[in-house]
């Protein structure tokens, strides 16, 4: 098995259009929505929605796609990195190095006790330790890696605006068994998220009926989620962190995880093994509003030993497409 060939990561681009940006809420509400439904919600002509969203693909500023757990596309090994670097080397000239990795699909320039993170999708452990040292350990300015492995992706949600305001019908996505349909369901979306669904029973030789009852059923079941995947530091989120949190002895770590997922404008929570047990992201508007939810949210939380925020100065960062066989 291979890796399908890496994407362009998303583009950092803060001037986007309040025309582009609603349309880009609309499609991360839904990456399927009709391009006539997002007309009369926007009140722009359906033409215009067409040509901003071909231009919106094209300059990388967002792909439409399935979000996931890693585990429903063959990637069973996952991993944060801080990483420290070299002063004398731009932290910014060591992640353009860090992301002609193929295995890596986000990387962050940040503040705090690691100057730049990055997170590993691979096909097993051997393969993820094998690019820590043969890949990643290479790279020039890279003074030291700490390596922080997955257990468990626990919640994603790449809805950002959803999640500044969480309500129980918004789950995010979670780990689920999965059959080999509803695999090769989200393999297919995660290609390209407006995929005819005909296209994808024909593939499959079920009905198109059954694919969209299956596409229904996971989503609503928080499964997979097909949307527009955007950089958030592309709209109006542009204060953006990592929060590693130890949680205390005697403390589960699974219902702190839980918790912090139950959190609005957390949007990606990792439980790991090393000297942080939890990586949780935070979405902010501003610095003010992350301090709020430091304070008064996470460093408040039962089971929360410590916490330290890093926050992000650049973010790139590309979808996962599937494995797929060297002779696909």
């Amino acid at each position: 098995m291979a890796r399908a060939p890496a994407d362009q990561f998303l583009k950092q681009a803060p001037h986007v259009s309040e025309s582009d940006r609603a349309i880009i809420r609309l499609l991360q509400e839904d990456g399927r929505r009709p391009f006539v439904q997002i007309a009369r919600e926007t009140g722009l002509a359906e033409k215009t929605v067409r040509n901003r969203v071909r231009n919106l693909l094209d300059d990388d500023i967002i792909q439409i796609a399935a979000v996931t757990n890693p585990q429903a596309l063959g990637y069973l090994a996952s991993a944060l990195l801080g990483i420290t670097t070299d002063p004398a080397v731009p932290a910014s000239d060591i992640a353009l190095s860090l992301l002609e990795i193929e295995s890596v699909d986000y990387v962050v320039v940040a503040t705090g006790r690691y100057g730049i993170f990055a997170e590993l999708i691979c096909r097993d452990r051997e393969t993820l330790q094998a690019v820590i040292e043969n890949e990643i350990g290479r790279v020039p300015g890279i003074a030291g890696i700490e390596s922080y492995p997955y257990l468990q992706i626990h919640y994603q949600l790449a809805r950002f605006h959803a999640a500044q305001s969480k309500t129980t019908s918004e789950l995010g996505v979670r780990p689920r068994a999965l059959t080999d349909t509803d695999r090769a369901i989200i393999q297919a979306l995660s290609i390209d998220g407006r995929t005819p669904l005909q296209t994808i029973a024909d593939d499959l030789s079920i009905s198109e009926s059954q694919v969209r009852n299956r596409v229904g059923d996971m989503v609503d079941a928080g499964v997979m989620n097909v949307m527009a995947i955007v950089n958030p530091m592309s709209v109006e989120y542009g204060t953006v962190a990592w929060v590693a949190i130890k949680v205390g002895e005697g403390q589960q770590v699974s219902l702190v995880a839980s918790a912090l997922a139950d959190l609005s404008r957390i949007t990606y929570v990792a439980i790991c093994a090393g000297r942080f047990d939890i990586f949780a992201e935070v979405m902010c508007t501003s610095e003010e509003e992350l301090l709020a939810v430091m304070d008064e949210d996470i460093r408040m939380m039962a089971g929360v030993h410590r916490a330290e925020a890093s926050i992000y100065q650049h973010l790139h960062y590309k979808r996962l497409t599937p494995i797929r066989d060297e002779k696909g």
